[in-house]
């Protein structure tokens, strides 16, 4: 019998996200003389398909579209067909509609990663009681912030035994402050002039992260600062709203849509600063790329932002949907190169120290390990 343990990893799909990336990450530092992961989107090939495959991960697609009776039956049959030793879950969608499948196979090595306190949970107390219900048959739940692991205690009431708090991390040595050639360059490829200073805001367009509060804030800073550029990346089911909403004021010279960015590290040695105005979070991924690469960050004050983020350490903190708060934190951005070089410089240490992907994978392999004695 072989010692090395196939582990298949559920995911809503694959579409641009912070827990999409994460998972490429995840996947592809495991110890492959240990485990053998593959990947199954519940729908949808996504952007990140290809780069699973480009690894060497075996992805499997269970419906072209989300079309729940598809993938649900398809998810069936592929368990029923291959033999995993571990299932490992991410996104509230594969835990609410696939996790149950799992647990009504008798599966034993059942393994969920919490990313955030998702709103859909808290509007919808059925959703909630389900989730919480499923719960019960799993072997272990990752949380990846504090508040994600005190949200699982105090509103699913999963037992503290049954919980792992393991944040997200990144491949660091991906991410670098920009040297002055690599400043030129990424400038160069965006069309930016070297003198203008940029602003990004970086994430999905969903409700979530507020971009539209990030529009605001730019309208206002663009009137005090005409030289300052704000660049959004990403793309999401608000993208057209935020664009119309630019394209209607008198901003949009100084506004640019840059859509799904492949080369993050590229987009980070543009930028000057980033803002971040989710009104929830676990561990995103965005904020420790840009915190890798030296970016200073204006970040609203909640979950697990506040846990990377120490105000006036390594970051500025804001409360959520603080218009004139956010504004106020990027005028001293703006204004104080010393203050930039040094929350930067303490991001960079942050993230070195403590959001290593490596270090945080061998966490989740003693969690398998742990899981995987107790069949």
């Amino acid at each position: 019998m072989s010692d090395v343990r196939r582990v298949l990893h559920v995911i809503d799909s694959l579409d641009l996200g912070g827990a999409q990336t994460f998972l490429l990450d995840l996947v592809t530092h495991l110890d492959r003389s240990r485990y053998e992961p593959e990947v199954a989107s519940m729908h949808g090939r996504g952007v990140y398909a290809a780069a699973f495959e480009s690894a060497g991960i075996t992805t499997h697609v269970l419906s072209p579209k989300k079309w729940p009776p598809y993938y649900v039956l398809n998810f069936w049959n592929l368990l029923r067909r291959e033999r995993y030793d571990i299932l490992h879950f991410h996104l509230f969608g594969a835990n609410l509609c696939a996790k149950p499948l799992a647990i009504a196979q008798g599966h034993r090595a059942i393994v969920v990663h919490d990313q955030c306190n998702d709103a859909s949970r808290e509007r919808n107390p059925v959703l909630l009681a389900a989730d919480a219900l499923a719960n019960r048959g799993v072997s272990r739940i990752i949380a990846v912030s504090g508040s994600v692991y005190r949200y699982l205690l105090d509103r699913e009431d999963v037992p503290d035994s049954k919980l792992a708090m393991i944040p997200n991390g990144i491949d660091a040595g991906a991410f670098s402050p920009a040297t002055d050639d690599q400043r030129k360059e990424a400038r160069r490829t965006l069309g930016i002039p070297l003198s203008t200073f940029v602003i990004g805001g970086i994430g999905r367009l969903v409700e979530q992260k507020n971009f539209d509060l990030i529009l605001e804030v730019a309208f206002r800073t663009i009137r005090v600062h005409p030289e300052v550029l704000f660049v959004i990346a990403g793309t999401g089911p608000l993208e057209q709203q935020l664009r119309e909403k630019v394209e209607r004021s008198e901003y949009a010279a100084s506004i640019r849509f840059l859509g799904h960015v492949g080369d993050r590290t590229g987009l980070f040695h543009a930028l000057d600063a980033m803002l971040m105005t989710s009104d929830f979070e676990g561990t995103p991924m965005a904020l420790l790329e840009a915190m890798a690469s030296g970016i200073p960050v204006v970040a609203s004050a909640v979950d697990g932002i506040a846990e990377v983020c120490i105000d006036n350490r390594n970051g500025l903190l804001v409360p959520p949907r603080n218009l004139k708060g956010f504004c106020s934190a990027l005028e001293k951005i703006i204004r104080d190169p010393e203050m930039r070089d040094s929350l930067g410089m303490n991001a960079r240490r942050t993230i070195l120290e403590r959001y290593e992907i490596s270090s945080l994978v061998k966490g989740i392999e003693s969690v398998y390990d742990e899981v995987l004695a107790r069949r």
